[in-house]
């Protein structure tokens, strides 16, 4: 049962963290500070890592029996004892994001978690298209008054963990190019950002489903990758303990 106690984002202490002023191109923008009210939601957006598949019951077919939804927005969930709604969708790319904006709004989110990149790099849409449709998707939540995070789910460290012969390997420069640009976007919005959301996962064989997405167990550790990274984004109060 939620208590009745104001939740902070501490987006003030992650800026005090930056070298740089952010701006966001715009007269509305992040928050410093958004105080937790009744009734509010958290919606994560992205494709099949943020959807969880691979986890428990999140596989393509269905498994009977299976253990349930490990998804990291569900276990966000019960950690942080806040409603996140997840809302992604497999093969997701930013401009399906882009179409999804208008129904995640009518939720009137505090806070959107975007998690694109990887299938843009995997179906062979330009970089330009992809930082201009995340461009258009933050600002049009600003414009709404709901915050932002970044999360990219590729990193320079990943190229030398993957085996031979993995389709990574052929996407290398890309899959660089398109982490460069969420860290960009991040510094030029004043977004937080989890700039390696597989950390000490990838490519670990008991942490992984597939040759793209954990397991249960590696979903775990994703969660506890967002949270190290934005616990200077989070106020902890007795709602959350990390």
């Amino acid at each position: 049962m939620k208590r009745d106690i104001p939740f902070l984002f501490a987006f003030l202490a992650w800026f005090g963290c930056s070298g740089d002023t952010p701006t966001n191109g715009g007269e509305t923008g992040q928050p410093l500070r958004v105080e937790w009210q009744e009734g509010d939601v958290i919606v994560a957006m992205g494709t099949s890592l943020t959807f969880g598949y691979g986890s428990g019951c999140r596989v393509l077919p269905p498994r009977s029996p299976c253990s349930g939804d490990s998804s990291y927005p569900t276990l966000l969930s019960n950690e942080l004892r806040l409603p996140v709604i997840n809302l992604a969708q497999i093969r997701s790319t930013t401009a399906d994001g882009l179409e999804q904006m208008n129904a995640v709004l009518l939720l009137n989110p505090v806070l959107v978690v975007l998690e694109y990149g990887a299938n843009d790099l995997i179906q062979g849409v330009s970089l330009e298209n992809s930082r201009a449709n995340l461009s258009r998707i933050i600002e049009g939540f600003h414009e709404a008054g709901s915050a932002v995070v970044l999360l990219s789910s590729m990193h320079p460290d990943m190229i030398e963990k993957t085996p031979e012969g993995h389709r990574l390997q052929g996407l290398s420069e890309g899959a660089l190019a398109y982490h460069a640009m969420i860290v960009e976007l991040a510094n030029l919005y004043g977004l937080p950002v989890v700039d390696y959301l597989f950390e000490d996962i990838w490519w670990k064989r008991e942490l992984m489903f597939d040759e793209l997405h954990p397991n249960g167990m590696g979903y775990l550790i994703m969660k506890e990758n967002i949270l190290s990274n934005l616990s200077a984004y989070f106020v902890v109060n007795d709602m959350m303990e990390l």
